[in-house]
């Protein structure tokens, strides 16, 4: 999968919006085009299931360079006086990450935050999660 591609008609899927680095693959569809998925896609069991004639074998090529991802998170934890504040703070620090939006949810002494994020690559995204992780209250963290 390559920005340069020629010939060959590829949308990213917005189901599990896969970014430069994941693993993906790619499901052609009935108009022809190929729709590229992470293989841990909450749809891919379905699609291999169903559908396993039209997954075909897909990679990243060349470089993220230039090439921007949308992603949304999910962050879970305690409801802790200026938890939102630390996230946000590790989040603005981080160099080629950019949070284009942020909605938390607070009930019964947890916190529920959705994040979402423009990266370059999934190891830039690799490198947040630890980074949030190490957040005193914060306990869970996953794409969706």
């Amino acid at each position: 999968i390559d920005r340069n591609l020629k010939g060959i008609d590829f949308q990213l899927a917005k189901c599990c919006h896969p970014i430069y680095g994941d693993h993906v693959f790619g499901f052609v569809t009935n108009g022809g085009g190929i729709k590229i998925h992470r293989t841990d896609c909450p749809n891919a069991p379905e699609l291999r299931r169903r559908f396993g004639y039209r997954i075909v074998n897909a990679r990243w090529a060349g470089s993220s360079t230039g090439g921007e991802y949308t992603t949304t998170i999910r962050i879970i934890g305690r409801d802790d006086i200026g938890i939102v504040t630390n996230i946000t703070s590790v989040i603005s620090k981080e160099t080629g990450v950019n949070m284009r939006s942020i909605s938390v949810d607070s009930n019964a002494g947890l916190f529920e935050g959705t994040i979402t994020l423009v990266v370059h690559q999934a190891s830039q995204l690799e490198a947040l999660f630890k980074k949030l992780k190490t957040i005193k209250g914060v306990k869970q963290i996953f794409r969706v």
